[in-house]
């Protein structure tokens, strides 16, 4: 009976000097677990806080990028968030942007070491049309100021003028018009109407026109005329000849020299007045 009593004893003795000895070590393993988790949870949670450094400086640069090329304020430049699933590596050397397709919403970005590229959305404030630039208003073209009427001098009846009229340099006079508005074939010189017939009546200050007269006959076929040769008083030779057709003022008619026999060519000057050519 006294030997169980001590076994018992004894036993007892050594569950509590157990648990003396478990205490201290099993709470030194629960707390530096407890540190480890709070340790993991931690570092988790501030990897997923904080972005891919590569990344966000790439995007930094792009924002600088677009508001310098674009002339707008760097924050209105808004970036489109990137895939996820891309890996964005640190650049040795500054990073290369353009506008690969003209128009400011793509950029590319190139990194020559090492060597990749990445295409970034942008989003740029709305640009207020640009007015176009105020013009003057033309000017009216220069009007050069008018010519005078042009003028002419042409022969005008000097009295009134009745058809079948022999006209002189009596019947007319020269006067200076306007040159629009005169008729056609209109007479200049006052040697157009001697030893000519009118064919209609004229009022006075009429310009008359070629159509208005018609020379007469000064010599008739088969008449004696006068037969002019050379130009001066001194040596000039006259004959007496015979028509051999009807002429008018300056018109080429043949003559025949009854004495010799001889035909001969002259020039209508007057009533039977003829210059030998």
């Amino acid at each position: 009976m006294m030997s169980n009593v001590k076994t018992s004893t004894h036993t007892k003795s050594n569950k509590q000097m157990l648990c003396r000895l478990w205490d201290p070590v099993a709470i030194r393993g629960l707390w530096f677990g407890a540190l480890l988790c709070f340790s993991s949870f931690f570092a988790v949670a501030n990897t997923r806080a904080q972005p891919d450094a590569p990344a966000e400086a790439m995007q930094k640069a792009v924002v600088e990028w677009v508001a310098q090329s674009q002339s707008v304020d760097p924050d209105k430049v808004v970036l489109a968030p990137l895939d996820p699933r891309l890996q964005v590596r640190a650049c040795s050397v500054p990073l290369n942007m353009d506008l690969p397709f003209s128009r400011p919403e793509t950029v590319r970005v190139r990194c020559p070491q090492p060597e990749w590229q990445v295409y970034v959305r942008v989003s740029l404030p709305a640009r207020a049309p640009v007015p176009p630039p105020t013009q003057a208003a033309p000017k009216p073209p220069t009007q050069a100021a008018p010519k005078p009427p042009e003028k002419r001098q042409v022969l005008v009846a000097s009295m009134p003028l009745r058809r079948g009229m022999t006209l002189n340099a009596e019947h007319v006079r020269l006067a200076e018009m306007d040159a629009q508005g005169l008729p056609v074939k209109v007479l200049e010189q006052v040697s157009q109407v001697m030893y000519v017939e009118l064919l209609r009546d004229v009022p006075p200050d009429t310009p008359l026109r070629s159509q208005d007269i018609r020379p007469i006959i000064l010599v008739k076929r088969g008449q004696m005329v006068l037969l002019s040769i050379g130009q001066a008083p001194g040596f000039q030779i006259s004959a007496r000849v015979e028509a051999q057709q009807d002429g008018r003022y300056g018109e080429q008619i043949k003559l025949k020299n009854n004495d010799s026999g001889r035909i001969l060519t002259g020039l209508v000057k007057g009533p039977n007045l003829v210059q030998g050519l």
